[in-house]
């Protein structure tokens, strides 16, 4: 057993160490917390709904949202894909040019997950109820009083900016251990 702890820790040490690493860990959390929040609301004549990323609900009472459960599906397995390929990718910490592809591909999928919130969902629910989305929502600190307010939009735009930071990191390793060959 204690073979197996001393060979394992200075892997997870070499991938820890690499900042890289770090801003992939923190882009998936980030986008882990958009699973918590709401994203938008939309206060209208004809319903009033709140989208969040697994379901759109229904604020007037005793009115379902008429939208398919897979209405929501798009949003969620974009950002359920990006916090998953973040994890993994970690884990490719020797493999350069698979880690850069993945990392890549994950910020193409935030890029597709603001355009298809933008073009496609907001529109259609603002159709639906008549109104404009509001953003603005907020944490409550129970029994406190104090809320803390929560932008979802920036969450996975910051991520993207931690995934182009990741990205930047990977392709400096890679041109260091290319120059390292040439020396030998």
């Amino acid at each position: 057993v204690t073979g197996v702890q001393t060979c394992a820790l200075p892997i997870l040490i070499n991938m820890i160490q690499r900042k890289q690493s770090i801003y992939l860990f923190l882009a998936a959390i980030l986008m882990l917390i958009t699973f918590f929040a709401p994203m938008a609301s939309f206060i209208g004549e004809y319903n009033s709904l709140v989208l969040y990323l697994y379901k759109v609900e229904s604020l007037v009472p005793g009115i379902e949202s008429q939208l398919s459960p897979y209405f929501i599906l798009p949003l969620l397995t974009i950002v359920s894909l990006v916090i998953i390929f973040a994890f993994v990718t970690i884990f490719f910490y020797k493999r350069r040019r698979i880690q850069l592809i993945l990392v890549r591909f994950m910020i193409l999928l935030v890029l597709i997950y603001f355009g298809l919130y933008f073009f496609h969902y907001q529109e259609i629910l603002e159709n639906i109820t008549g109104g404009y989305a509001t953003f603005e929502y907020g944490i409550n600190i129970p029994n406190s009083g104090i809320q803390i307010p929560v932008i979802v939009f920036v969450i996975p735009l910051v991520s993207a900016i931690l995934l182009f930071m990741a990205s930047r990191g990977i392709l400096n390793d890679e041109k260091l251990i290319q120059s390292a060959d040439r020396l030998r």
